[in-house]
């Protein structure tokens, strides 16, 4: 092991969750337009012996769209659609999901402009 190497084995992290009013640390680390809003998410960071913070880890609200309920032939699955994406239109960076093992639903997803992600999905529940 090289003496780098030595030296940050040697390093005692302590762990915390960040507080609101000092979340502009974080832009050290992320360009603000890529962090996450403080009222929309938690951060746990790992800081060294000097403050200084070394990892950080979220946890996210995410906006998804679900569930879809029709009842009626009548009904515009794009114009819902629409009318839920114009009511965010103001939040510029803002994404949400639609999560579904449904051909039926994944057109539907497909034809509003919704991007196919590579992404697996894992799930943890606090019991």
């Amino acid at each position: 092991m090289n003496s780098r190497g030595a030296h940050l084995a040697s390093v005692v992290m302590q762990y915390r969750i960040l507080n609101y009013d000092e979340w502009n640390r974080l832009t050290d680390l992320i360009p603000p337009e890529f962090l996450p809003l403080p009222e929309t998410a938690t951060a746990a960071v790992a800081e060294d012996d000097k403050g200084e913070i070394q990892g950080v880890l979220f946890l996210q609200l995410q906006l998804h769209m679900e569930p879809l309920l029709i009842r009626s032939a009548g009904v515009n699955f794009m114009r819902l659609q629409e009318t839920l994406h114009k009511a965010v239109a103001h939040q510029k960076g803002l994404v949400y999901f639609v999560f579904t093992s449904s051909p039926k639903i994944a057109g539907m997803a497909k034809r509003v402009g919704m991007e196919l992600l590579d992404y697996q999905v894992w799930r943890k529940e606090v019991v």
